[in-house]
């Protein structure tokens, strides 16, 4: 394997924000994964993303080599994110938009950017009704469920960020239905001449800031998030379709990958797991990147490089320059 991105996948990932590298992950190493989770799932000791065996498919693989030579070395992996995806019928669901399952389009994709606030209680689930105001509270507590905080007012942020989200597939994914990764493909151009312009008008970045209401009362619900800009979404309006109620959702591209291949993400890109509509699990290893050289005080937060996407990439700034030279 190749130990670095080729030319042509630098262009596509400066183009798309992602790409998918085939094969990065020797079949044993896939095998191995898969039992350890099934073993869990089977009633033994339960699978957790600070095994070694899950370790591995980074530290141990050209995942490592290849993303240094593209960002340079990078923050200590404390663990990693099992993402198991189960079949499931479309239902009344509400997910993090503040819409049913069954009503949002393409296997359910939402889209959301990682480091964002998701509300301190479950989603609010019933349609028929806002919520109390004791739930209004519980909901709007701090941190959330992910461990988020909404505001960061000392940075004039409100949204956490890392470099690059790096994802390995562990079961096949080369179809789709079968709960693949989607991805806002090229939004991460959008998302930055969108902070760009949030720092402009002085801030702060993210949600709740200039042009980026964070919750959505028009949903459903009465209470959705919206975990990227109206702004963003719209720009994708040539491709996507509208429900019922007039709400228009941007066509996500749904990553085919196949066992033993994975998709590095940048962090600027919305993505979002979809529904499995077969009858196999879909299985994911996520490691969220971080570069060393980023300054010791912006290790969560670093608001340059969410107005200059390629600001932490020295392995992309060829490439960066001559496609933007082209633009």
């Amino acid at each position: 394997m190749p130990q670095a991105l080729t030319l042509e996948q630098k262009r596509s990932f400066y183009r798309d924000g992602f790409v998918v590298l085939p094969g990065v992950v020797p079949p044993e190493m896939v095998a191995a994964a898969r039992r350890r989770i099934f073993v869990g799932l089977g009633g033994g000791e339960p699978a957790r993303g600070t095994d070694a065996v899950f370790m591995d498919l980074y530290n141990r693989t050209d995942i490592a080599a290849i993303i240094a030579e593209a960002l340079g070395p990078i923050v200590r992996h404390r663990g990693v994110q099992l993402a198991s995806q189960f079949p499931r019928d479309p239902s009344e669901r509400i997910n993090e938009s503040g819409y049913p399952d069954r009503d949002t389009p393409f296997f359910g994709w939402h889209g959301h950017l990682d480091g964002l606030w998701n509300g301190a209680a479950p989603m609010h689930q019933d349609v028929s009704r806002a919520m109390t105001a004791e739930e209004h509270d519980a909901w709007h507590g701090d941190p959330s469920r992910n461990g988020c905080l909404k505001c960061h007012p000392e940075r004039n942020v409100n949204i956490m960020n890392f470099a690059a989200l790096v994802g390995v597939a562990l079961s096949d994914q080369t179809e789709e239905g079968v709960g693949n990764v989607g991805v806002l493909k090229g939004a991460h151009h959008e998302m930055e001449r969108f902070f760009r312009g949030q720092r402009e008008a002085g801030g702060p970045l993210g949600p709740d800031g200039p042009g980026w209401p964070r919750v959505d009362t028009g949903a459903p619900n009465a209470s959705g998030l919206r975990h990227y800009p109206d702004a963003v979404r719209e720009a994708f309006r040539p491709h996507g379709v509208e429900t019922a109620d007039g709400r228009f959702w941007p066509k996500p591209t749904l990553v085919r990958m196949a066992a033993g291949d994975a998709v590095l993400v940048l962090h600027a890109v919305p993505h979002c797991a979809t529904r499995v509509e077969g009858s196999e699990p879909r299985l994911m290893a996520y490691f969220r990147i971080m570069p060393e050289r980023r300054p010791s005080a912006n290790r969560s937060i670093y608001p340059e490089a969410l107005c200059d996407i390629w600001h932490e990439w020295p392995g992309m700034a060829t490439v960066v320059a001559e496609q933007r030279g082209a633009e």
